[in-house]
């Protein structure tokens, strides 16, 4: 590194530090997003954040160096969105459709949380639902175990990746919405015993047949 380029990057540091705010808790999310704001805050507007936080602890530290770019990008894409606010580790998202979710953030090498929803989804949802799946009934009403969505990333997904697909979700709104109102009601046709299932059947006004685990697991072996 040339003398000039090594005094910029001491006066860049030494001026990165005096925009910290030593008030928020170093080890939540909020932090990791500030660290990477004011350490891209020279950049002119509209330029990709490419400067990681020289920060040797907490999730700085914990995050992959493979994957620094990507979480550069979410970073900056979680700044500059109107829609998206962060308070520790809490992300709260305003959708289009007047919904506010919340996702709570869990570590750099975990994901997030479940994601909770109301037992209805907006009027503004429901009528574009109702016109791709020809008014189903499903389309107006979440059941119990489908208000807390569990969207975490499989094991072999990048994290920041994968939660910047989750926000932008978020942010449309229908397709969360759409996996929330994906089910049937179905009854055993030998014990009786009824449940919701995943997937919307047709025609949605008759009862659907099924046999349930325990039926299934008490039938006779046959050849």
């Amino acid at each position: 590194m040339k003398e000039n380029e090594k005094n910029e990057k001491i006066v860049n540091e030494i001026a990165v530090w005096d925009l910290v705010d030593w008030d928020l808790d170093f080890e939540t999310f909020e932090w990791f997003l500030h660290l990477c704001e004011i350490n891209n805050r020279h950049l002119d507007e509209g330029n990709q954040w490419t400067v990681w936080p020289d920060w040797p602890m907490d999730m700085p530290e914990d995050a992959k160096e493979e994957h620094h770019q990507a979480w550069l990008d979410l970073l900056q894409f979680i700044h500059e969105n109107e829609q998206i606010s962060v308070s520790q580790n809490l992300l709260s998202v305003n959708g289009d459709h007047g919904t506010e979710f919340c996702l709570e953030f869990l570590g750099v090498d975990i994901g997030w949380g479940n994601i909770s929803l109301s037992a209805t989804p907006p009027q503004s949802v429901v009528k574009i639902l109702f016109e791709k799946y020809e008014n189903h009934p499903s389309c107006k009403w979440v059941p119990d175990h489908l208000q807390s969505l569990c969207l975490e990333p499989n094991s072999s997904g990048i994290i920041p990746t994968s939660l910047n697909t989750i926000l932008l979700m978020l942010i449309h709104e229908v397709n969360i919405w759409d996996l929330a109102t994906d089910y049937h009601w179905a009854v055993c046709k030998w014990c009786g015993d009824s449940a919701f299932k995943s997937g919307r059947k047709f025609p949605p006004n008759v009862i659907h047949r099924i046999v349930c685990v325990s039926c299934g697991n008490d039938a006779p072996l046959t050849n």
